[in-house]
């Protein structure tokens, strides 16, 4: 479930961003940012639960729209909308990866008696 924790992780990121990027005085972007931070950290927290254990894979469409939103928010993009496009781009990686990517495939744990 490490991938998992690296999104908990950016999510913090993306909550701290505004004030890193000292935008803290534009509330829709600071609004923004924490509102799609909560919705990362949701998500990822879900995929712990086994009845919503592929909640994270919702997190590409947040990534896409962070993407979108960086590049076409204004044009050149300043740095907290570069942020955006590179925290997106990220999320888009790790969101695709199993939550049980650390673990042997499941024909070997069958294989070995080992239960799931």
């Amino acid at each position: 479930m490490w991938g998992r924790i690296v999104e908990i992780m950016t999510a913090v990121w993306l909550a701290v961003s505004p004030f890193v990027f000292d935008v803290q005085s534009n509330l829709t972007l600071l609004w923004a940012d924490l509102g799609i931070a909560l919705v990362v950290w949701t998500l990822s927290g879900l995929s712990y639960w086994h009845p919503t254990r592929h909640a994270h894979l919702l997190i590409v469409l947040v990534s896409i729209g962070l993407i979108l939103w960086g590049r076409f928010a204004i044009a050149p993009p300043p740095p907290i909308h570069q942020n955006h496009i590179v925290v997106g781009l990220f999320l888009l990686m790790i969101a695709i990866i199993p939550n049980d990517a650390s673990r042997p495939p499941r024909s070997w744990r069958q294989q070995a008696g080992v239960i799931d």
